[in-house]
């Protein structure tokens, strides 16, 4: 292989491990067949699904040093007799290109690698297939105006190779599903506009069939002139199979055994008639080009098979093996082809992937993941979790155990912390924590997540930010299996200063750019991130944007009693205010709002009998209790430690009212907790950037109790108003119809509603 497509050993071992835990443990063995038609000496832009020499040598290399390759009729055999060996691949090529047997032999040749060359006889010696001559006529079209009315497609400016590859699309596309004549008489009059026909050397000779016969290369059946056969009466099917076989016996002097159907389309290009009529010539198996990979199940005479396109060869060989770990392949149905629609009231399955899960503890993240787990069932997706073990976890809290629903599977796998695991007193390489410090969850959560999609028959791939690591994990799992993928990032990953590291921020970057670009749907809690993104990626349709805020869980609510003694905040006729969370020295700094309370106390305005403030798991419990000390506030300001969930919600339905910290480096994000503070039905001050999304959504629903968080001024004016309203029973509360959107069981449904979008997309 060239230096930057070769395969280290330990990924090759991976991969072998891999594919010999999906033969283990699936319960039946698959072959995953590749199909070629071409092999390029050098890139051809027109040809761009076609591989040139070195890509088609580092993928052969790594068929050989990865996986075991087998000659097509005796996998067949295999198939039947079950006995195929772990990692099973075969080699096809179509057509009859002679690049089969000047490039692609010597390569096969070397590496002891066996092929099929299925060969359409009608273009032997000095033919052209009908879409390489329409490749070869737009090659030479001159620069400049390009008339096409004469074959109903308009007219064109020729200024790039970029038209004329759209060029060759829409002609191509035109010309499939014609009768033989029709599109002849298009090609000739491509050919009579470009000026000359192209020469007629693409294609094998008969003496090359024969060298490649000899050469232990099988050769198959593919029509005379490969044609689509549902286009054509039965009696000229019929001959364009039989003669085929016919004369290729002819030439190399031995039954044919296989054959493939010309474009391969199950339905559209084959049906049942042609089946019949194939295996009537006597063949013993035939080829469709439906995804997916052989198995016991697969029809003998509609087999699947597929092409990897994946520019690596760690990518392409994870194509192949989500091939052997997952039997998606078509099958004509007995009587007439048909397409059902979907049918939303079936179970559907997803994979919840996500870091953040009880019995961790200290992440908002929790929640989200926790609802939709609950809520997607009544929803008709059935979801099962990927989470990691408990040991990658600083900090856990078992109590919201209790809530996960017994019929949702969670999986959890194996994880370190680099910084607790792996660091000396704290101190560890960057390089170890790349794209974060639970980087090694990848390792053992791809296989696992490969099993679970296998074993559930999962639809839909589900992966959230944060940590990085999860949609690394996505996007393996994505690119394996084929399976459509949401990202849920929830707040944006990279920002100008974020991550502040730069060799993070760098590997931020491109694992968002490849999520954003190879998911089908992004969702983001906030429309702020949402258009950031948009315009952060203007290539990707915004069809694939979505905002599905966060929530509040109403079981929580339920039942709910008031805290213990021991934290128990109401006392007289004191007023008590909340802040539920973590604070931070950027974007949550509560300098300024404690000069304010400072300033408030030395009015007079307040003292501890009148007002008392918590401040609910901080984050840094010792550093604010110095703080609120110093400035002498310890009397009305509590820093209290993290207290159960289910005491959290509590809490926060005995408080007389609510504070949320979100300054501007936070500004286009919006803290959960704020919907289980609309759900607590309790007046709302915010200490904000006024310009933030926050702010925005806080004024949308009717809270205008907010200052500028860096503002001693500001928080001292509108404090005052906030406490004065709350004392004489003024102070706004969410209404009913807000509680209701806000809930997480809407959240679930709105999620649903992506999940259907893309796999309705992804069934057409």
């Amino acid at each position: 292989m060239t230096a930057h497509k070769k395969l280290t050993g330990l990924t090759s071992q991976l991969i072998r491990s891999i594919g010999d835990s999906i033969a283990l443990l699936g319960h039946e063995r698959r072959i995953s067949i590749i199909t070629y038609h071409r092999i390029l000496e050098h890139h051809d832009p027109l040809l761009e699904s076609e591989p040139d020499i070195e890509t088609f040598t580092w993928q052969m290399e790594t068929l050989a040093a990865c996986f075991n390759v087998l000659p097509l009729y005796d996998a067949i055999t295999a198939i039947r007799e079950n006995r195929i060996p772990p990692r099973a691949v075969c080699i096809s090529f179509d057509d009859g290109y002679r690049s089969c047997h000047d490039l692609a032999l010597p390569i096969l040749t070397r590496l002891g690698l066996p092929a099929t060359v299925f060969v359409t006889t009608g273009f032997l010696d000095n033919g052209n297939m009908w879409n390489d001559r329409i490749i070869e006529a737009v090659r030479r079209f001159p620069e400049g105006a390009l008339d096409l009315q004469t074959i109903g497609m308009g007219t064109w400016e020729l200024s790039g190779i970029e038209i004329r590859k759209k060029i060759v699309t829409k002609i191509d596309e035109n010309c499939k599903y014609l009768s033989p004549e029709g599109r002849l008489k298009i090609i000739e009059e491509l050919e009579k506009l470009a000026g000359q026909a192209p020469a007629s050397n693409q294609m094998l000779t008969r003496e090359m069939v024969v060298n490649l016969a000899r050469q232990g290369v099988e050769i198959g059946g593919h029509t005379i002139t490969h044609p689509i056969l549902t286009k054509l009466d039965d009696d000229a099917a019929r001959h364009e199979i039989i003669e085929n076989k016919r004369i290729l016996e002819k030439i190399i002097g031995k039954p044919l055994r296989l054959f493939a159907y010309p474009n391969g389309k199950i339905g559209m290009d084959f049906d049942q008639r042609h089946v019949k009529m194939v295996e009537a010539a006597g063949y013993c198996a035939a080829f469709s080009t439906a995804f997916g990979a052989a198995s016991k199940k697969s029809e003998l005479f509609q087999i699947p098979r597929s092409r990897p396109w994946d520019a690596t060869p760690f990518w392409f060989s994870m194509r192949l093996l989500s091939w052997l770990a997952n039997l998606v392949t078509q099958k004509i149905p007995i009587e007439n082809y048909s397409v059902a629609e979907n049918n939303h009231g079936y179970i559907k399955n997803t994979l919840l992937v996500a870091f953040h899960f009880p019995p961790q503890a200290g992440s908002s993240g929790i929640q989200r993941t926790l609802s939709f787990s609950k809520n997607l069932h009544e929803q008709n997706w059935e979801p099962s979790v990927l989470s990691a073990n408990p040991i990658a976890y600083e900090r856990k809290n078992t109590s919201q155990l209790s809530q996960l629903p017994e019929h949702v599977q969670v999986k959890r796998a194996w994880a370190l912390d680099t910084k607790r695991h792996l660091g000396l007193f704290g101190r560890y390489p960057e390089l170890i924590a790349l794209p974060d410090r639970w980087v090694s969850w990848w390792l053992s959560a791809v296989p696992l997540g490969l099993l679970m999609i296998y074993k559930n028959n999962t639809q839909v791939i589900w992966t959230t930010y944060p940590i990085a690591t999860a949609h690394l994990i996505g996007l393996a799992l994505h690119r394996i299996t084929g399976r459509a993928w949401v990202a849920d990032f929830r707040d944006p990953m990279t920002q100008e200063d974020y991550p502040k590291r730069k060799w993070q921020r760098t590997v931020f970057r491109w694992i968002e750019k490849q999520t954003i670009q190879r998911c089908d749907a992004a969702v983001f809690t906030t429309h702020s991130a949402r258009d950031t993104h948009v315009q952060r990626y203007p290539n990707v349709t915004q069809k694939k944007f979505h905002v599905i805020e966060n929530g509040y869980d109403e079981d929580g609510f339920i039942n709910q009693q008031n805290i213990n003694d021991d934290v128990k905040i109401l006392e007289n006729d004191t007023i008590t205010l909340l802040h539920s969370g973590v604070l931070y020295a950027e974007g949550r700094d509560p300098s300024a709002f404690f000069a304010a309370i400072v300033k408030m106390k030395l009015a007079g305005t307040i003292n501890a009998t009148k007002l008392r403030i918590i401040l609910r798991a901080s984050g840094d419990d010792d550093y604010y209790k110095s703080l609120i000390i110093q400035q002498q506030i310890d009397d009305i300001v509590f820093v209290e430690p993290p207290i159960s969930y289910q005491e959290a919600l509590s809490e926060m339905l005995a408080a007389d009212g609510l504070l949320v910290f979100q300054g501007t480096p936070f500004n286009t994000q919006i803290p959960a907790k704020i919907y289980e503070y609309f759900r607590a039905r309790k007046p709302i001050f915010g200490l904000l950037d006024p310009t933030g999304e926050t702010a925005k959504v806080l004024n949308i629903a009717g809270f205008y109790n907010i200052a500028d968080m860096t503002s001693t001024e500001a928080i001292t004016s509108a404090l005052d108003i906030f406490i004065k309203q709350i004392k004489v029973g003024q102070a706004f509360i969410a209404p009913e119809e807000l509680i209701v959107a806000s809930s997480r069981k809407y959240r679930a449904q709105q999620l649903a509603k992506v999940f259907n979008q893309i796999t309705d997309v992804a069934n057409k």
